[in-house]
């Protein structure tokens, strides 16, 4: 199944599986425009989706896409969570993987994952026992992107006017992925059993959406190397739009589709957190794949 897995890497250097997107998510031509400022010319990103698809599935890439049976389902469904749009009358099952907490449950057992739970209504005796487990936590949203409604908790009174019903929450301990001033994530694409690519986002923040591109590389030390704020910006339509997207772009989106601020620097790891990372990234991809949908915990927008 192909998948956007976001890791974060902690200060004693320990990946975490944060999030899994589903469908058509970002990364590959985040990797194309990377390669493009670092190497000047464009990468071999979009061949080895294409070669991948072949060879696992027997089918072009856009064929794969169309033979997914909650794809077209995903759209409507990501327009209604974003707040642009009516809840779908219909939602399939495998978008219950939508919801964070469902995530969690499906694959606490196969790969890292920060302590999670659902904040729930009146749960304020519950997040204050997970304060004194994990302090600093993380409120996150259970259905959602781009970090909204991220916040961080240190207090009870941080978690004033979030009751968790209309807006279902996780809490989750906090996971500092830090690095010479600026907070990481690292997105890796998989596919068919295949590690296809990685690339880090970098953000002057307390979160890393949003954040300049960079590549990664294996090297000797965990560094960042070269001049991070020196970037390139792209303002163009992205293959994932044109496939998602083929007319008309939500405008919403647009900044989301189209802009890219990529920087010449490079996020440097050691090639063993590398094959970590690449190894838990085919994992989560090889159980996605063979999950049966029908069967996974009900999701928060199910009731």
């Amino acid at each position: 199944m192909y998948l956007g897995i976001d890791f974060l890497v902690d200060l004693e250097r320990r990946p975490f599986v944060v999030d899994v997107n589903i469908g058509l998510p970002g990364g590959a031509t985040e990797i194309d425009r990377i390669h493009r400022v670092r190497h000047g010319r464009p990468s071999d990103i979009f061949s080895q989706i294409e070669t991948a698809s072949r060879a696992v599935y027997g089918l072009p890439f856009s064929s794969y896409l169309e033979s997914l049976s909650f794809l077209e389902s995903l759209k409507p469904f990501k327009l209604w969570i974003d707040g642009y749009g009516g809840r779908p009358e219909v939602i399939p099952s495998a978008l219950r993987l939508e919801d964070k907490w469902v995530q969690y449950q499906v694959l606490r057992d196969i790969a890292p994952l920060p302590a999670t739970e659902p904040f729930r209504p009146g749960g304020e005796k519950t997040a204050e026992a997970f304060l004194a487990r994990f302090r600093p936590a993380v409120l996150k949203r259970r259905l959602g992107r781009g970090g909204r409604g991220f916040k961080i908790v240190r207090t009870l009174g941080d978690l004033a006017g979030h009751n968790g019903q209309d807006d279902p929450r996780l809490l989750q301990a906090y996971v500092e992925s830090r690095l010479e001033g600026y907070v990481f994530s690292v997105r890796v694409l998989a596919f068919g059993g295949r590690c296809l690519g990685m690339h880090a986002c970098l953000a002057a923040a307390d979160i890393s959406s949003d954040g300049i591109l960079a590549e990664v590389v294996t090297g000797p030390r965990f560094a960042l190397d070269g001049l991070v704020r020196e970037t390139v910006h792209f303002d163009e339509k992205t293959w994932e739009a044109e496939l998602w997207f083929s007319r008309e772009t939500p405008a919403y989106l647009r900044t989301n589709l189209y802009e890219d601020d990529v920087s010449p620097a490079v996020l440097v790891i050691p090639a063993g957190l590398f094959r970590l990372i690449s190894a838990i990234a085919v994992r989560v991809e090889r159980t996605y794949e063979a999950l049966d949908f029908s069967s996974l915990p009900r999701a928060c927008f199910e009731g």
